[in-house]
C-alpha cells in the first residue's frame, strides 16, 4: 500500500467516527468544548484536536488531482483551523462560542454530525475503492 492510500484510509476513519460521535454522543462533545474554554489555554486545546491529523495529511497526502483531492483540502482546511486557533486564542473562543451552551450546543454538534457524516461515509468508500 502506498503512503497516501493509508493517510486515505486513516482520515476517513477518523472523520467518520468523529461524525458519528457528534450523532450520538454530542453531550460529550459539549462537555469537551466547554471544559477547553474554560481551560486557560483553548486554542492550544482545539489545536491540539485539530492540528494532527491536518498535518499528517499535508505532509503525507498532496494530491491534487481527481477525487483524491477532497482528502488534500480537508488536511489543508484542519491544518489552517488549527494553525489559526493555535496563534490566535481569542479565534478559537469565537469558535468554541458558536455551538451555544447546554441541550442548545447538543442539538448544533448532532447537527453538524448528521450533515458531515454522509461527507465522512463518501471519504471511506473512495479510501477503499
Amino acid at each position: 500500500m502506498i503512503v497516501e492510500t493509508g493517510i486515505e484510509r486513516l482520515a476517513a476513519m477518523v472523520l467518520l467516527l468523529t461524525c458519528l460521535s457528534h450523532v450520538t454522543a454530542p453531550a460529550a462533545w459539549r462537555s469537551l468544548f466547554e471544559w477547553i474554554a474554560r481551560s486557560e489555554a483553548p486554542g492550544l486545546g482545539t489545536a491540539a484536536i485539530h492540528l494532527p491529523l491536518g498535518l499528517l495529511i499535508v505532509a503525507f497526502h498532496n494530491i491534487w488531482s481527481g477525487p483524491a483531492v477532497v482528502f488534500t483540502l480537508v488536511g489543508w482546511a484542519l491544518f489552517a483551523k488549527g494553525s489559526l486557533h493555535l496563534l490566535s486564542p481569542q479565534v478559537a473562543m469565537r469558535s468554541l462560542a458558536l455551538a451555544g451552551e447546554g441541550e442548545e450546543a447538543e442539538r448544533r454538534y448532532r447537527l453538524a454530525g448528521v450533515i458531515m457524516t454522509p461527507l465522512a461515509a463518501v471519504l471511506m468508500w473512495l479510501a477503499w475503492a
